[in-house]
């Protein structure tokens, strides 16, 4: 049965449960997932019944997906018919917020952030189905973790089937070429991260004869500075959400929050950083940056694949080179050298069920089962890696080696997003550096990771304003760092944020956070 757990007190537990689940952890107790878990008949399911219809409306990233091969063989594991509407991943939220305001909601609809405004009034509303008496029913999904569960919980309801990611994730990704030229040790540290910054931006790394390389390139989503809590929690403060004195506070309300504006304003009057860093898309790093030596210095999520162009190019040049002699990545720590790395919370929002379009209970089990068969271990990695044989070869057991990168692009990648449990995946290791990379985001210590306490909390007030709310304070920094606006000025921000609903959503995390301990 999936049980609630005190996410504060049992932040270890969810170290161990998620290393154990990859077998790259040792020193930590028994882990709550199983060896996988099986394609299993649910009192729900029954092979001999009509294939069960679900609508769904899916973002992709970079393409379209084809429906040959992987569509198919999803049918046939979940004895489904899917009925997939794609669209961009960019525009996602906008999507989705138009979805919930019409009357035309698929049969499960992927809610991309779990404290949105509209999904939690939605649910409180009973938009849409309560799955909590649902969760020991279907044997896969006891292939959840806990702490996962409870954290995608609303008020100790279960509304959704949470898409399980990764916690160890944003990374200080570069060109390892450029920095065995310069001499220069991995930028694991914020003063290492600046040296590195400066002698790229001052440098001819590229060889064009010119001084137009960006040292850092930052990149932003939703009109934020992405991955910008890696470098506030590598200068000691808290991941988005701490406790201060006893009460819940947001990161910006913290010396170190200042001291890392003060660290890129620097950079910025230094031309380190790009004067157009506040209009560059995290999407855009790569493409139009990174593949075209523009840049060699980068936050992110991971490095460039092996179908990477510039990859390709410098292959084509000495067909010796690996990835790794191009790029690396190395993970940031903390004022005492020790890591210091800011956890994700864990999922990337979930599946919900309107009641609108799964009109009864008998219907509700039907797509229930369907996804108890893609939670399991098949399912699971037929969503993420493919199929043997086509996609993938196999080594070492749970690693494996792509076929053809630009294939599986066309014919995998988006169908990831009804992933629920990548920890039941093969991990993907195309050469040595991705086996290193698949290793380094599944081994850690609990101190590694900085949690978001906010995470499994709830405040009325800033979901229902969030919007505004993180408005005041982005536009704050991005004129901060560009030196339109002082240190003072910043402050009055902060004060116009508290009274614009901020003191509330404090109040509100903090006896949230002070029930949650008890």
């Amino acid at each position: 049965m999936v049980r609630k757990m005190n996410v504060f007190t049992k932040i270890t537990a969810l170290v161990c449960t998620i290393a154990l689940a990859t077998g790259l952890l040792a020193g930590c107790g028994k882990g709550t997932q199983n060896s996988g878990g099986t394609v299993s008949t649910t009192p729900a399911a029954n092979e001999t019944k009509k294939p069960v219809e679900v609508k769904l409306i899916l973002p992709y990233s970079d393409e379209v997906p084809s429906d040959a091969p992987l569509l198919p063989e999803l049918n046939k594991l979940a004895n489904a018919d899917f009925k997939i509407e794609w669209t961009p991943m960019i525009s996602y939220n906008d999507k989705f917020n138009v979805l919930m305001a019409s009357n035309q909601l698929p049969d499960a609809l992927v809610v991309p952030d779990l404290k949105l405004s509209v999904y939690v009034n939605g649910a409180r509303a009973g938009m849409f189905w309560d799955l909590t008496s649902y969760m020991d029913k279907y044997p896969n999904f006891k292939n959840f973790n806990p702490i996962v569960i409870t954290n995608s919980s609303l008020e100790g309801k279960q509304y959704v089937l949470p898409r399980e990611r990764i916690l160890k994730r944003k990374l200080v990704a570069y060109r390892a070429d450029w920095a065995k030229k310069a001499g220069l040790k991995a930028p694991d540290t914020i003063e290492n991260l600046y040296a590195m910054a400066k002698a790229f931006g001052t440098g001819d790394f590229d060889g064009n004869g010119k001084n137009d390389t960006i040292g850092l390139l930052l990149g932003t989503v939703n009109n934020e500075i992405d991955c910008f809590d890696a470098l506030v929690t590598a200068f000691g403060g808290p991941n988005k959400w701490g406790v201060k004195d006893g009460k819940v506070v947001p990161n910006f309300m913290t010396k170190e929050y200042m001291d890392t504006m003060k660290w890129l304003k620097r950079m910025f009057d230094e031309k380190l950083i790009s004067s157009d860093f506040a209009i560059t898309k995290t999407t855009q790093q790569i493409t139009d940056f990174v593949d075209k030596e523009k840049s060699g210095l980068w936050l992110n999520y991971g490095i460039p694949g092996t179908a990477d162009p510039l990859l390709k190019q410098k292959q084509q040049a000495d067909a010796n080179v690996k990835r790794g002699d191009i790029f690396e990545y190395t993970y940031l720590k903390g004022p005492d050298g020790k890591p210091r790395i800011p956890a994700e919370d864990g999922m990337s929002g979930g599946f919900a069920f309107p009641k609108q379009t799964v009109k009864d209970e008998a219907r509700l089990k039907d797509i229930l089962s369907v996804f108890d068969k893609l939670q399991s271990q098949e399912g699971q990695r037929l969503l993420n890696n493919g199929i043997e044989g086509k996609h993938f070869t196999i080594f070492q057991d749970k690693f494996i080696k792509s076929i053809d990168a630009n294939v599986n692009k066309k014919e995998i990648a988006s169908y990831g997003q009804m992933g629920m449990s990548g920890n039941l995946t093969y991990m993907t290791a195309d050469d040595d550096i991705g086996m290193r990379l698949q290793k380094d985001r599944n081994t850690f210590a609990a101190t590694d990771l900085i949690p978001n306490v906010s995470t499994p909390l709830m405040s009325d007030s800033y979901t229902s304003n969030k919007a505004n709310l993180d408005k005041i304070i982005n536009e704050a920094q991005f004129k901060f760092i560009m030196g339109q606006m002082s240190e003072d000025q910043f402050n009055q921000a902060i004060e116009q944020w508290k009274k614009s609903g901020g003191d509330k959503a404090i109040e509100e995390y903090t006896a949230a956070y002070a029930k949650a301990k008890k």
